[in-house]
């Protein structure tokens, strides 16, 4: 990389050395003089050559760097970006952040947003049973504060409940939260600093964004293929950016419906290891899983504790008892639990010993069953319903190929039951779809599909 050698310093000038040297680069990198992933000469050589100290040398090349015009790998030197100048991309921070509403018409249209089962599945009766019965044991003791990581022996439950998916933890690893919004907020708390970079899925969801840019986090989009993440894009900004995570949905992308792939799921995890960052995965939709295959979440393929997992029984449950767990990393577990405090310092307490007392007399069998059978037969109307308007191919993103791809019941994030009878009751009436406008980060929020008389 004997081309740099050829740019001239001058010493007399009133621009720094190492900026000079900086933007002779920047322009050889742009006019495509040096290639894409080749390497820049080592700092001392470089030194030698403009008989300057190598202090300029490192500060030239650091500012390449914080423009993601060069990359480093500790003990083997620098490198010029594997993308093109015109391709890096900026990262999207709170102030260049659009609204999503606007441009955003609801009239006429079928509101895909709201994400609970209906009221009459909820289960009451055993929940007033669960209420009761904490009530008479624990009598005033129930509405005290509690151990900020939550109730043990519902963290001792809800291990269990993980086994099913094959995650292994401890109760000392479960930080029980309230919701996973709130999970998706103390994890940016406790890890965010202002500036910091953050992977998300393109598109990805509005309320994860929300919660990363408010703290100062700038997002990167990795776009999203058929299963999963695009790979080669994703590990090709790992080495321009070092994001201090990446958020992502295994199963059941919101708002896409998307399921990564196994392939692509340990390829995600060699990918946080080799360029040492962390993976939030949100799990929402998890339990409602219609195939014969086993739902494997990333977090139990994560040996070597990169993934942050978070769940929520918001979808499964009931969206009022505000109930979540996150699976800790041990490296964060301190961070993150004085995050918690300070943001609520516990999940209410006698929900949590409501839900202990749930899962330990009713267990989570019968209902988790019958709130697939009902997801499940929405997902086989919807099948009919797009069927017969040969709607497979609304957009890209909402095409589907089998049964993980969920355009159906999960179609556009949302499974349930208003939604889907005026969709079907639409598709029997020839009506037409147009898919929603984006919002500038892709985030969205709200899904919806106009109809207009055809």
């Amino acid at each position: 990389m004997v081309e740099i050698f050829q740019l001239q310093l001058h010493k007399s000038s009133a621009v720094p050395l190492y900026q000079q040297l900086a933007e002779g680069i920047e322009g050889m990198i742009t006019d495509g003089v040096l290639l894409a992933n080749s390497k820049l000469p080592p700092i001392r050589k470089t030194a030698e050559h403009f008989g300057v100290n190598s202090v300029t040398i490192v500060n030239a090349y650091k500012l390449l760097e914080k423009k993601q015009l060069v990359y480093s790998r500790v003990g083997s030197g620098t490198f010029v970006s594997p993308l093109p100048v015109e391709h890096i991309p900026e990262p999207v921070a709170s102030r260049n952040l659009r609204s999503f509403e606007s441009g955003l018409s609801m009239e006429n249209a079928i509101n895909f947003t709201s994400t609970s089962l209906p009221n009459e599945m909820f289960p009451v009766d055993a929940f007033k049973e669960a209420f009761n019965a904490v009530l008479d044991r624990e009598k005033g003791g129930a509405f005290r504060y509690m151990d900020s990581m939550g109730y043990v022996p519902l963290r001792e439950q809800l291990c269990r409940y993980l086994m099913n998916y094959g995650i292994k933890t401890s109760p000392e690893n479960v930080q029980i939260i309230s919701g996973a919004q709130q999970g998706i907020d103390i994890i940016s708390k406790a890890m965010l600093r202002y500036g910091d970079v953050v992977f998300v899925e393109k598109p990805t969801f509005y309320g994860a964004a929300g919660a990363f840019l408010p703290r100062g986090g700038k997002l990167i989009e990795i776009p999203l293929e058929e299963d999963g993440m695009d790979m080669v894009i994703l590990e090709n900004f790992l080495k321009l950016y070092h994001p201090r995570f990446i958020y992502m949905m295994a199963y059941y992308q919101t708002p896409t419906g998307i399921s990564y792939s196994m392939e692509k799921k340990r390829r995600l995890l060699e990918l946080a290891e080799k360029y040492d960052t962390y993976i939030i995965e949100e799990d929402d939709f998890y339990d409602f899983h219609y195939d014969k295959e086993p739902i494997v979440p990333l977090k139990a393929l994560d040996y070597k504790n990169r993934v942050i997992y978070i769940k929520s029984f918001s979808k499964i449950l009931m969206p009022g008892l505000r109930m979540g767990l996150i699976v800790l990393p041990k490296k964060i577990h301190q961070a993150v639990m004085e995050a918690k405090y300070t943001t609520d310092i516990s999940t209410s307490g006698f929900i949590q010993r409501a839900l202990e007392y749930y899962l330990r007399e009713f267990g989570w069998g019968e209902h988790a069953a019958q709130a697939r059978r009902y997801g499940g037969e929405k997902y086989r109307k919807m099948h009919r319903a797009s069927a017969l308007l040969k709607l497979r191919n609304i957009s890209p993103m909402c095409r589907n190929t089998d049964s993980q791809t969920a355009v159906s019941a999960f179609g556009w994030s949302c499974p349930w039951v208003w939604a889907q009878k005026r969709f079907a009751a639409a598709c029997w009436k020839r009506t037409s779809f147009s898919p929603p406008a984006a919002s500038m980060i892709s985030a969205a929020r709200k899904i919806a599909i106009s109809v207009s008389a055809s």
